[in-house]
């Protein structure tokens, strides 16, 4: 492993240019030496967009990866996804089955109200670390004429804004010089520029200042005794900041990365004869690296050590006294320089509407990795993404998200150079100021380390106990049969303790659909009640503050908004009936009633439908409504006639006598279809309302060893569909405006290299394609391109 390997460093592999290092101590070799990998996960969600309208289907890829070596775990997993609203109401959820560490899902949309939702994702592992442990992605539904975009263009004697000062390594420094980093924000978070001035208490300007990325920027400065110091922001006259006082005893740290070297000057007071020693250690998701003893002969010493020696992503520079006290610390990001893995070619950079797209992607992997699973692809309008383009991707989630505390502010921004900062300048203003004493390897090492030995919780537990019939006494060694309603095939099979206890562990059942669970004595008698433990309550509400901690509001696309109402105004051109037309005035002589979809058994052949309705409530049982509904039923003892035929009942599809159709109480029913084309009798099928886990009779009715139950598995996505325009249909009338052109989560490559085909649209507009993944040495997979499409 590399973390071993790393361990096991020694001094002399070190570029020490400048210091002169001595061995380290056994006490911070013991301390080290104490440290051992943390057992932690990862769970990253690939969501095709960010924005969406009623409708439109959310299309997610799960990935389940080692905490420290970004590794797909290779067990079977339940991953599970929540669709939250900003007031914290979970309005929808899926449970996903996760095989090698990969699951794909999809959230449907259409009966959601405008609004920003979070997309939240967890293991039951990752719950005892905390919220800041589960995944986060911020999106937005809305329909496209009522789109209100961000409170932006506020008057500046509007807006209100925060700014804090962080000394590089965490203090001031008496007589040295510091590097201080600050970060502005508005009232809603988010970075806003400023300018400003440090001064002191004399009213001797020092130094000035400006941000130059979402709100961050740095200066150095040199505190010395007896003088205060503060700071002021060019534009608010009002905030005056009073900076902490300097320590007359410390270090202080600049960092620098120069090329393949990282250097590190370390300074303490030049009044002082400071000569004393310290330990330099650094680490990486609470694994040392390595330690190494260093004397302050001078008031600065440089350090330089190779890039090589760091893992790519964040670690931890700590300085310790020779007591190991810790009096200074910084965050570092380290790149080890190589190209995103994956590789795309398209032919060329604009399409035409309803043409054929070939991109070629490769995996430029080293000779000892390669990809044994799939990966996920999205095909995007650009207008679909927040107005800065995706706030997060694979990488900046892995490297960044997910190792830092709090919400960072379009995280996927900072792998990007601009015309004003590279991406190191960037990432190093955020370790210095979202990193400052907020890494969250930090808390994993604080928490106790929960147990593993229920870690595989893949599938279902359904549990209970069986009784005697009309008795409080367990029955123990009851043969107990759990199978699919209509389709008779065994789910598993269980026996009860002697407390009478049963337990179907580990059952994959997917979508939502109904089981039938069966008890039986030895000698084969059903008299006998089964209870049903209930399922695991799921949360339905979030705290929402724990929301905005974690993930970070977009800001809106206007885009999104025009080309969102163009779509529907060419759907209603194409298909106006699915529109509105404003009459003059209508009298509504006899409402439509609502159709009724049935999920198993249903009867399309039925001679009729009775609806129940409150009214019908008021009958005993089932028997009673039949004959005040229809005049040729007649009953004779548990036999019923209609008319010369003997009547079967079905209860959901499911065959039953008539004792157990007397017991379903009128509110559970939704329909009945009768069917009386039969020669021999007549079927009369019971329909009872959907409601999650609900059993067919209450638990004070007769039971007769069976039970019958709706449970909601794990998510089955339906595939997503791609049209082929081809020469008989490319001519079609009917407007194609998908904002997503294409989504396939199980990417295969052969030997590196795939390729992905599709059509576009007819909207003319710029796309983003997005390739995600992991490969089996746990490397981050990431590809993106870009096309637009147009008409010559």
């Amino acid at each position: 492993m590399i973390f071993s390997q790393m361990k096991k460093l020694t001094i002399a592999s070190l570029f020490l240019l400048f210091i002169f290092v001595q061995l380290p101590a056994l006490e911070i070799d013991s301390l080290t030496n104490t440290k051992k990998p943390l057992l932690f996960e990862k769970l990253y969600l690939h969501v095709d967009r960010e924005l969406y309208a009623p409708g439109d289907i959310i299309w997610l890829k799960a990935y389940q990866i080692n905490g420290v070596t970004h590794e797909l775990n290779a067990n079977f997993r339940n991953i599970f996804v929540q669709l939250v609203a900003e007031d914290g109401r979970v309005v929808n959820d899926l449970m996903l089955f996760s095989t090698k560490g990969q699951a794909n899902g999809e959230f449907k949309t259409d009966s959601l109200k405008n609004g920003s939702y979070t997309i939240r994702a967890f293991t039951k592992y990752l719950q005892n670390f905390g919220e800041e442990a589960l995944f986060h992605k911020k999106i937005w539904i809305e329909k496209a004429s009522n789109m209100v975009l961000p409170e932006d263009k506020l008057a500046p004697e509007n807006v209100k804004i925060d700014i804090s000062f962080l000394p590089e390594g965490g203090n001031l420094v008496l007589n040295a010089v510091n590097t201080v980093a600050f970060k502005a924000i508005d009232q809603k978070g988010m970075g806003i520029s400023v300018t400003g001035k440090i001064w002191n208490d004399l009213g001797d300007t020092i130094t000035s200042f400006s941000s130059g990325f979402l709100g961050m920027g740095k200066f150095l400065m040199m505190p010395v005794d007896d003088r205060t110091y503060y700071a002021t922001i060019y534009g608010w006259p009002e905030i005056r900041i009073k900076l902490e006082p300097a320590l007359t005893n410390g270090i202080a740290i600049n960092y620098i990365e120069n090329g393949y070297l990282l250097r590190f000057v370390l300074s303490s007071n030049m009044k002082l004869n400071y000569g004393k020693s310290f330990y330099f250690v650094a680490s990486h998701k609470g694994i040392v690296l390595f330690n190494t003893k260093i004397k302050m002969n001078d008031f600065t010493q440089l350090l330089d050590l190779s890039k090589s020696q760091f893992p790519k992503g964040i670690s931890k520079i700590t300085l310790l006294d020779s007591t190991l006290n810790q009096f200074a610390e910084r965050l570092i990001f380290v790149d080890d320089g190589n190209a995103d893995l994956i590789n795309l070619k398209l032919s060329k950079a604009k399409f035409e509407p309803r043409e054929e797209v070939n991109i070629k992607a490769e995996a430029l992997m080293s000779s000892d990795d390669s990809i044994i699973s799939t990966l996920s692809v999205a095909l995007v309008n650009k207008n679909c993404f927040g107005a800065g383009g995706n706030s997060q991707n694979i990488k900046s989630y892995l490297l960044l998200d997910s190792d830092l505390k709090g919400a960072i502010e379009s995280p996927a921004t900072y792998f990007v150079d601009d015309n004003f900062r590279t991406s190191a300048e960037k990432l190093d203003l955020l370790m210095l100021v979202h990193g400052w004493r907020s890494y969250f390897w930090d808390d994993i090492e604080k928490t106790s380390q929960p147990s593993t030995d229920d870690w595989n919780d893949a599938g279902l537990d359904i549990s209970g106990y069986v009784k005697k019939l009309l008795w409080k006494a367990p029955r123990p060694d009851a043969e107990l049969s759990m199978d699919y309603v209509f389709k008779y095939n065994n789910i598993g099979k269980a026996i009860t303790d002697q407390n009478g206890r049963f337990l179907f562990k580990h059952s994959f059942l997917y979508d939502t659909l109904k089981v039938m669970i069966n008890a039986k004595t030895k000698e084969g008698s059903s008299n006998l009640e089964i209870m049903l433990d209930p399922l695991p309550k799921k949360d339905s509400v979030v705290s929402p503050a724990l929301l905005v901690n974690s993930c970070f509001t977009m800001e809106l696309n206007p885009g999104f908004n025009s080309g969102n109402s163009f779509r529907q105004m060419k759907e209603l051109e194409f298909s106006p009936e699915k529109g509105t037309i404003l009459l003059e005035g209508v009298d509504i002589i006899k409402k439509k009633p609502t159709a009724f979809s049935r999920s198993f058994g249903a009867m399309p052949w039925a001679d009729r439908t009775l609806t129940l309705t409150k009214d019908d409530y008021r009958f005993a049982n089932v028997i009673d409504y039949l004959k005040d509904k229809l005049a040729s039923i007649t009953e004779y003892g548990d036999d019923i006639m209609m008319g010369p035929k003997y009547v079967d009942f079905m209860i959901d599809a499911m065959s039953s006598i008539t004792r157990d159709v007397k017991t379903i109480r009128m509110r559970d029913i939704e329909t009945i279809d009768i069917n009386s084309s039969s020669n021999s009798k007549t079927i009369v099928a019971i329909y009872q309302k959907d409601n999650n886990y609900k059993l067919v009779r209450q638990y004070d009715d007769y039971r007769n060893g069976r039970i019958i139950l709706k449970v909601r598995g794990f998510n089955m996505p339906a595939k997503f569909y791609s049209p082929n325009s081809t020469p008989e249909n490319i001519e079609t009338l009917k407007p194609d405006y998908r904002p997503t052109l294409f989504w396939n989560p199980e990417l295969k490559f052969e030997n590196g290299k795939t390729n992905i085909d599709f059509f576009t649209s007819d909207e003319l507009a710029d796309y983003v394609v997005v390739v995600e993944g992991i490969t089996k040495n746990g490397k981050i997979c990431f590809g993106t391109a870009s096309f637009s499409v147009d008409k010559n």
